[in-house]
């Protein structure tokens, strides 16, 4: 019989479709950098008017981590851990597209 709750099952497959939509945003963005492509970036400046606007995605970049390892030691068995993650993620999953989508226009 079955243990697990019908909460954590959702938590755990949540957490791990967040896990891997990041990847591939990641991905995407590293792999363009480094294609033949890559010229076209030098061009384009980020300006950040002041020092906390770069520190918010930082730091949510940060705690992305942190709960990204502390939710893979435990093997996604703490809901609370899963689901901090799929908020936190989702956050920078947000951010990380409206970044690119600030940038591709400049290209």
């Amino acid at each position: 019989m079955n243990n697990t709750s019908k909460n954590h099952t959702i938590s755990k497959t949540v957490a791990k479709a967040i896990l891997r939509l990041i990847l591939i945003v990641f991905i995407a963005g590293i792999v363009f950098s480094f294609s033949k492509d890559a010229k076209l970036l030098e061009n384009i400046s980020l300006y950040f008017p002041h020092k906390w606007a770069i520190f918010a995605p930082i730091s949510l970049f940060l705690i992305f981590i942190i709960l990204m390892f502390m939710m893979l030691k435990e093997k996604y068995q703490r809901i609370d851990y899963n689901w901090l993650f799929v908020l936190a993620g989702a956050f920078l999953l947000l951010y990380l597209l409206l970044l690119y989508s600030r940038i591709y226009p400049m290209l």
